[in-house]
């Protein structure tokens, strides 16, 4: 029988393992530090059609460094269970990583790192007004808006003309998805591992890091006889709140890294210029690093990255110790 990507050891990691959330099978992996540490943990969330592999030149990095290191696949992506009968939301994920954190992790001291739909769901996480106190920090990698690009048929920042457009355009989106036969000629297409690997080296600089571990990382989950079922509802299900109606719930210091070549979050344009430069120039405890990367940049450019989180995460304790007053955006 062929190795199904729940069984696929993460890569880069010491330890992958399966943990049962609410009757699903989720994949997380993790790697340790070699001596006992009272650092904080670390829980690393991936993005859209991704998976804790892309985290790969992570784990040893910050294990090095002291921190207990966990990745996580969201439910219905990477290696975790595709559940056709899941309501796929940015709430749904923020509780199974708050239930993977007092359920496997273990700790009150966790710092939440996020690549895009990843670093939104950390947002929601540390915004959560009954359990944001176990977040000591947010490392936010090319934070999306939404769980999808419905969010600007809502947001304050789409113009009314824009707004007018997109809802002729996710309307026969959405016409177009929820016809099984036309959607799964789409999703086939889609999913074939030349067209991920096209995809990916438009999303990434480093075109050497688009290797075949990262490809098939991408092209194995989405051979899951539901994946179609996951994949249409994630794309035209409610895509949350956007991350500035919450902000001033968020109290936790903040690391924005961002690779100034993303297509997908460009660095100037949309949410971009939010988060690099009002919340830099406004919130308290706000930090931004630019790397030469596209939309993951974690593994696209990991060297600079490592670099850069590493310092921040050495003055955390004192980030940490500096009350952060919520800061009124205008």
């Amino acid at each position: 029988m062929a190795e199904t990507m729940l069984e696929t050891p993460c890569l880069g990691a010491a330890q992958t393992s399966t943990w049962c959330w609410n009757g699903y099978d989720i994949r997380f992996s993790q790697t340790q530090p070699t001596s006992s540490s009272s650092k904080p943990a670390v829980v690393m969330i991936h993005g859209f059609g991704s998976s804790c592999d892309t985290w790969r030149n992570q784990y040893d990095a910050l294990a090095e460094a002291g921190h207990p290191v966990y990745g996580i696949d969201l439910l219905g992506l990477g290696g975790s269970e595709k559940a056709a009968d899941a309501d796929y939301s940015i709430t749904l994920w923020k509780n199974q990583i708050f239930d993977f954190i007092q359920q496997v992790v273990k700790s009150e001291d966790v710092i939440l790192f996020g690549n895009s739909i990843g670093s939104l769901v950390s947002v929601n996480c540390a915004a959560d007004a009954e359990k944001k106190d176990i977040i000591s920090g947010l490392v936010l990698m090319n934070c999306a808006a939404g769980m999808n690009s419905k969010f600007v048929l809502y947001d304050k920042r789409t113009s009314p003309v824009g707004k007018a457009i997109s809802a002729v355009v996710f309307g026969i989106l959405e016409v177009v998805l929820n016809t099984k036969p036309i959607a799964q000629y789409f999703f086939n297409n889609l999913r074939g591992a030349g067209n991920i690997e096209s995809v990916l080296q438009n999303v990434y600089v480093n075109k050497a890091a688009v290797d075949a571990d990262l490809v098939q990382s991408i092209c194995k989950p989405a051979e899951d006889p539901a994946a179609l079922d996951v994949f249409v509802k994630i794309v035209i299900g409610d895509p949350g709140v956007t991350p500035d109606t919450i902000m001033d719930q968020v109290t936790a210091p903040m690391l924005l890294v961002w690779g100034d070549q993303d297509i997908v979050t460009p660095l100037k344009v949309g949410y971009g210029p939010y988060f690099t430069e009002e919340l830099v120039e406004t919130r308290p405890n706000t930090e931004l690093v630019v790397v030469n990367g596209g939309h993951c940049p974690h593994d696209d450019c990991p060297a600079d990255v490592n670099a850069g989180v590493l310092e921040w995460l050495a003055r955390l304790p004192v980030l940490d110790s500096q009350p952060v007053q919520a800061a009124k955006l205008e």
